[in-house]
């Protein structure tokens, strides 16, 4: 799905993580609050589980204590058993009490001894294991009954009697079978094997066979392994939440345990509701964010529409009519900006046009990149960092007179427009001078006076290297004015020199006397190069210059190169050299190759 519209954005990136982090705080609440119920419910039902089982532990127990007492030696009297017996069939829910009381005891009673006498050797040491029946149909009592049994072990550790009570079931789980929780879940009494003593699901009948706990169920079997290791506990049956939940209590006085089953339905509802209107309330508070949104913003998506529409139109070169700003929000300032900028560009493209058509002119003005004599082939470049530069060559040819040719290379200071007009009036005055006749020093002192006319206020100067070369005879004469020296190579005795001179820059000092020099019979194969300061100080992105010695190594060729192939040569070596850093000043280089 690919974003179009400012709407879709706003939907995806602002709407879609304030309803997910609103759900996800929903579900992260949801799912705290049901681990606090479920704690909390596993909490009730052990309580409520555990004063049931009390319940049964305290008629079970009060049987033990009074079983407990026949053993006390203070208990030997007939007429204390007598006593205990008593309570044991007083006692509520006891349906009979069976006893078979040491013979020796007995036999005393009937000789009419044991009144306020104990029986001579013969007592009763301990009682045995107390046993407690699982709960059987009593035709008499037309109802179940358990029975809790000890035997009498005498000092030998052997058998002399015993007693047995038996108490109505129905009577015993009375107070629990009433209790809201037993009614309203699935509840079960079990003993540790599994069989179910009683449940809210079934009613026992006379034989009818006993049912066993977690035949099928899984919760069940789970329930009935653990409660064989602990004294109580709780377990959640599969899902997220859990379908069904069970608790468990362990009996004191009976191999027995209470079990409780209730489905998480029962004990989530409340949450479970909650959930339901959380996210039915989210989601119409999300269509209504979003309805509300789309009604805010259609102004500002026109407005933006129209600043799209406008920048379609400024890409395409098409300047449009000033949008009104209607705003003073966000939008507002991006119309305004967007309108300065329209107009900013349009200058500038004005400006861009401008600059073209001076840099045609510029480039008009120099001359041919390679013009070839007789006996010398020229090739000159100016490399321009702006659109415009200060850096020119010229090539002057004398018509009255065909032996003679003038080569000059200039340097004004600066680049850009300045210094292109600059260099331009400077062409021009030599150009216009050096056609009057004269030597080169008195042609190179007027241009000088008359630049200082239009320079002594701007404080722009210009260097120049001028020769005057003479075809026939092979001279050279030169006047040097402030700028870098002529490299001279002669390829027979692979050297070079440097042709000097006294000079002052033009444009600085109306009054200065340039000299003249003279360089006599050029040898066959010399290569002279006249270049600006722009070849040897360009800079790669370390800072390191190009220097004049690459310059040499390029010239060191020139046997096997023409003018024009040194001049490109030495080109491509400072762009190789740069590295793709900026070139920073304008690059002119002029070779003069005799032959």
């Amino acid at each position: 799905m690919k974003i179009k519209t400012l709407q879709q954005r706003i939907t995806l990136f602002v709407l879609m993580p304030v309803f997910l982090i609103l759900a996800g705080m929903g579900w992260a609440s949801f799912v705290m609050t049901r681990n606090a119920l479920l704690l909390q419910w596993s909490e009730t039902a052990i309580a409520k589980l555990q004063k049931a089982s009390h319940m049964i532990d305290m008629r079970l127990s009060k049987a033990k204590d009074l079983f407990l007492m026949l053993q006390d030696e203070e208990s030997q009297t007939l007429e204390v058993q007598k006593f205990i017996i008593n309570q044991l069939e007083k006692m509520e829910g006891v349906v009979e009490v069976n006893y078979d009381f040491p013979t020796s005891l007995l036999k005393y009673a009937n000789h009419g001894k044991m009144h306020g006498s104990k029986a001579p050797g013969m007592h009763v040491k301990k009682l045995e294991n107390f046993q407690l029946s699982l709960p059987r149909y009593n035709a008499n009592l037309n109802g179940e009954t358990i029975s809790l049994s000890t035997n009498f072990i005498d000092e030998n550790e052997k058998k002399i009697g015993q007693i047995e009570v038996v108490l109505s079931f129905e009577d015993l789980i009375d107070q629990i079978s009433k209790t809201n929780w037993w009614t309203n879940n699935k509840a079960f009494l079990i003993s540790n094997n599994g069989d179910i003593l009683i449940s809210t699901q079934q009613t026992k009948k006379p034989n009818k066979k006993t049912e066993k706990f977690a035949e099928t169920d899984l919760l069940e079997k789970r329930t009935l392994e653990d409660l064989n290791k602990n004294r109580y506990g709780t377990l959640f049956g599969p899902g997220h939440p859990p379908k069904k939940i069970s608790g468990y209590y362990h009996l004191n006085e009976a191999e027995w345990s209470l079990v409780l089953i209730s489905p998480s339905k029962q004990v989530l509802n409340s949450i479970l509701n909650f959930r339901l209107n959380y996210f039915i309330v989210g989601f119409l508070s999300i269509v209504g964010v979003i309805l509300f949104i789309r009604i805010s913003i259609i102004g500002t998506t026109n407005a933006i529409k129209k600043v799209s529409m406008a920048a379609k139109n400024l890409a395409d070169g098409t300047f449009s009519e000033e949008l009104p700003v209607l705003t003073k929000d966000e939008v507002g300032k991006l119309t305004y900006n967007f309108n300065k900028m329209t107009k900013q560009l349009k200058e500038r493209t004005q400006l861009k046009a401008a600059m073209n058509i001076a840099k045609e002119v510029q480039q008009s003005m120099l001359p041919p990149m390679t013009i070839s004599y007789e006996n010398l082939e020229i090739s000159g470049r100016s490399v321009y960092c702006d659109e415009t530069g200060g850096d020119f060559f010229d090539i002057i040819e004398f018509p009255d007179n065909s032996e003679k040719i003038c080569v000059a290379v200039g340097d004004v200071v600066g680049h850009g427009v300045g210094a292109a007009l600059l260099m331009a009036t400077t062409r021009a005055l030599l150009r216009g001078r050096i056609t009057k006749g004269g030597s080169l020093s008195q042609v190179m002192n007027d241009v000088n006076r008359l630049l200082c006319l239009d320079s002594k206020d701007s404080g722009s100067f210009v260097t120049m290297f001028v020769f005057m070369v003479d075809l026939k005879k092979k001279e050279l004469r030169w006047v040097r004015a402030g700028h870098d020296p002529a490299m001279v190579y002669h390829p027979d005795k692979n050297s070079f020199i440097e042709l000097y001179g006294d000079g002052l820059v033009l444009g600085l000092d109306k009054d200065w006397c340039y000299a003249e020099n003279i360089y006599p019979n050029v040898q066959e194969g010399t290569v002279l190069l006249i270049g600006t300061d722009g070849i040897w100080e360009a800079e790669n992105k370390t800072g390191e210059r190009f220097g004049k010695k690459r310059v040499e190594k390029v010239l060191q060729q020139a046997p096997s190169l023409s003018s024009e192939e040194i001049i490109n040569t030495i080109i491509s070596e400072i762009e190789e050299f740069r590295e793709g850093a900026k070139q920073m000043d304008d690059i002119t280089s002029l070779i003069l190759k005799f032959s």
